[in-house]
Formats: structure tokens, sequence, C-alpha cells
């Protein structure tokens, strides 16, 4: 009978979340101009601009919260560290270990691994939610390192796949959901700026191609590998002890109802179609899928469009470098700016300007300038986009659900990333320019569309209202 009542007050609280999103979805955005925070906070139960969440609810600051902030972006340094060093791996391991095996063959393993990162989020995020962040993100930590460790020693395509595909990949993605989202724990009106900042975590994206790129020659593939995944492990150590959630104190509406049946019953509705009945959200998730589907041909690829345009190889690995720095610039300050004009405005504004770049700059090559000047403007658009789909999805959700909601979007952008790049590789099996300006375009059209259903989505919100603060 105890156990039907817990059941009874799971689904209940459930519907009546569902019931009053719905009915925040469609008066939230009345009021077209921004909230102001001191006269919003003026009682303990004023809500924020969005109308999901007691702004008392969250420290807003203060040394514990900063903290927080500083552990996530060290773990999200082995993340985003390793994830955008994929091109030079593939590079490295096409020309050496597997250089019998076709690009399409070798670029399973990669695609492998970002589905296998951001799938895992349908996992993880549940756990994180209910349970906290500490057993998950050491879980990751170990898989994520272990993973490293083991593909130092890889010389098969097989090995590859188990190694980084599956177990590095299974790794950062318990890692990523949880570090991105214990962030919303802390923070509310400042959200964007400590996105910002926990972003700071992808300056890993620039030493590690370089330092893999000096460490090749020198030391060879073994031993470089072995060093990044020491280094990994130096940065997991010191966030896992300096991350801290407040789950506990989120759910203190459902804490009469065991955890253990808390979590089964999140899993039961991890992937719920029924969120997709929200306008907002079926948009947001298949703007996303468009997007990051262009992003990973892109970052895929790139290093070897130079070697059709007899770009040298140390060129190349320069070139990567620049986007992937532009890419930190680009997880910073359109968060920044995201909490003075808009978040789905500033979203707009850098699908638009990736879209722009793909077919007026990449895709007619003017010469070396130019590759450049695509690379700093297409790694700033990509790092914006990492950096504002959390904070957009939080915008929409509330705090205690976005775990859930988080892993449920990127379950579905997981497809987009497993696919991505085999289908590239079908535009460039023969290695021509030609057939890569057809790659190019594919991944341009596939921006776009990202680009046309972010603007669906804000529709959904504000209406066709261009100076909506959204």
């Amino acid at each position: 009978m105890e156990k039907f009542e817990q059941d009874q007050d799971l689904h209940t609280t459930s519907r009546s979340i569902h019931e009053t999103e719905s009915h925040h979805t469609q008066g939230k955005f009345n009021d077209l101009t921004p909230v102001n925070s001191a006269s919003s906070s003026s009682s303990s139960s004023s809500y924020d601009a969005f109308g999901h969440e007691n702004l008392d609810d969250f420290p807003e600051g203060g040394w514990k919260a900063w903290t927080v902030i500083a552990g996530s972006a060290l773990g999200l340094m082995t993340v985003f560290g390793v994830m955008d060093t994929i091109s030079s791996i593939q590079l490295w391991i096409s020309q050496n270990q597997l250089k019998n095996d076709s690009l399409s063959t070798i670029s399973w393993i990669f695609s492998l691994y970002m589905f296998t990162c951001l799938s895992m989020g349908t996992i993880s995020g549940p756990i994180f939610d209910i349970y906290g962040i500490k057993t998950i993100l050491a879980i990751g930590m170990i898989l994520n390192c272990g993973g490293l460790l083991a593909t130092a020693f890889c010389t098969k395509l097989y090995q590859f796949v188990l190694a980084f595909g599956i177990c590095t990949g299974a790794g950062a993605g318990m890692m990523f959901n949880p570090l991105v989202g214990i962030v919303s724990h802390w923070f509310l009106r400042k959200r964007g700026w400590a996105n910002s900042l926990n972003a700071c975590g992808s300056i890993s994206g620039v030493f590690f191609p370089l330092m893999l790129r000096s460490l090749y020659p020198d030391l060879g593939y073994k031993k470089s590998m072995i060093v990044l995944a020491c280094i990994c492990i130096g940065l997991s150590i010191p966030a896992l002890l300096m991350v801290e959630d407040r789950s506990d104190f989120l759910n203190r509406d459902q804490a009469h109802i065991p955890k253990k049946q808390r979590l089964i019953h999140a899993y039961k509705n991890t992937i719920d179609f029924r969120n997709f009945k929200e306008k907002s959200y079926l948009f947001l998730v298949m703007s996303i899928f468009f997007d990051e589907f262009s992003i990973i041909i892109v970052l895929s690829y790139i290093a070897t469009y130079g070697k059709v345009r007899d770009v040298p190889d140390s060129t190349t690995y320069i070139i990567v470098t620049v986007m992937n720095a532009a890419g930190i610039v680009g997880k910073i300050l359109p968060s920044m700016l995201s909490d003075v004009i808009g978040k789905f405005n500033v979203m707009f504004l850098i699908m638009t300007m990736m879209s722009i770049a793909l077919f007026a700059i990449w895709l007619p090559y003017y010469n070396l300038t130019g590759f450049y000047l695509f690379a700093v403007i297409y790694g700033f658009g990509f790092g914006a986009v990492f950096a504002l789909t959390p904070i957009l999805i939080a915008q929409i959700s509330k705090t205690k659900e976005f775990g859930s909601r988080f892993g449920t979007c990127y379950f579905v952008v997981a497809f987009s990333n497993l696919v991505a790049m085999p289908i590239g590789s079908q535009f460039i099996h023969k290695e021509t320019v030609q057939n890569y300006d057809h790659m190019i375009i594919f991944a341009g059209a596939s921006c776009l569309l990202g680009t046309i259903f972010l603007l669906c989505s804000r529709t959904s919100l504000v209406g066709i209202k261009f100076k909506a603060f959204v």
C-alpha cells in the first residue's frame, strides 16, 4: 500500500509539473522585457523570467559555488580536450596504424565515440538528478582515462573501436552531462555568466592537439597517448574533489520517496516522447540535431581537406588548433551576451553566421588565408553552440529535470553524430576537391536547416517578434 502511494506521488508530481510547464509555456513570454532581478527576488515565491524556478533557491555565487564552477571546468578539460583532438588522432592513425583501412571505415571509430558520449546522457542524467554528481562522475572519469590508456596500445581497428569508441566515449558521456548540469544547481540569474566560466574548460582543445603534434615525432604514438591519459587523470582528481551538487535540496518535495524508486521512475520516463508535444523543445532538439550534424562533419574532415589542397600536415594541425582556440572564445562571449540580449537570439545569430561561413568562405576556398578565416569564424560558432545548448534547454526546463531533458535531447542528437562522419566520408571517398565541395554543401545545408528549426522554436515561444528578449 505504501509503495502504491509513493508511485501515486510520483505520477501526481510528474503530471502537475507537466501541467504547470504547459501553463507557463503559454504565458511566460507575454512580457517581452527582461525581468528586473531585484524586484523579482523580493519574496520567496518569486519566479524567474521563464516561470520555472524560485529565485531564492539559488546561491548565485559564494566560495562554494565558484569552487564548483572551477572543478567543473577542470573536469570538462578532459572531455573537450579529447573531443577536440579527434581530427588530429584520426589524421595520425589513418596514415600509420590503420593506413590500410579506408577513411569511411576509420570514421566509425570516432562516430561511435561521439554517439556513445552523447547517448550516455540518458543514463547519467537521472542518476545526477537524484543521487548527485560524485558517483557517476567518478565512474565516468575511470572509464574516460582508462579508455585513453588502452587506446595508446591499439594497433587494429576493433581495438580502437572498443578502447576509444566505446570505453572513452562512455566515460566522457558520464562526465559531460553532470559537469554541465551542475551549474544550474547553483545559479539562475547568473547562469549564462557561470556557464561561460565553466566553458573555459575547453581551453584544453587548444593545447592537446598542439601537444600531440609535438609529441608524435619525439615519443611516438603510444607514449604520446599515455601522456595525454596521465594529464586527464591529473585534471580529473581535483575536479572530483571540488564539485558538489544540491540534488537533495532541489528534490526536497520528493524526499519522502526512496531514491531508488525515483530513479526507476526516472528511467521509465527518460526517453519520454511526450516532451516533444512542447513545440519549443521539439524544434530546439531538431535544430541541435542538424547543426551538430554539420559540426561533426566539419570537425572530422577539415584536417583531411588540407591534403587535397596541398596544405602541409604541420599547417593543418595549426588550423585545427586555431579553430579550437576560436571555439573557446565562442563558448565564453556568446554565453555572456545571452544574458543581455536573450539566449535564443544569440543562438540564432550564431547559427546564421556558421551557415554563411560554410557557403561564402569555405566552399569557394580563395586561399590559405580564407581557410584560416573560416576556421576562426566556424570555430567561434561551434563553440557557442556547445555552450548555449544546455542554457537553452535549461531555459525551458525545470532545474531538477534538466539532467533528464538534456539527456533526452542528446540521446536524439547522438544519432546525428553516429552517422555524420560515415555519411560525410561517402562524399569524399575519392578525396578530390570536387567531392569535398559536395561535402561542404551538404554540411552547409544541414546547418541552414538547423537555423530554420531554431527560428521555429523561438517563434513557438514569442511568435514573430524579432525584438523579443528570449
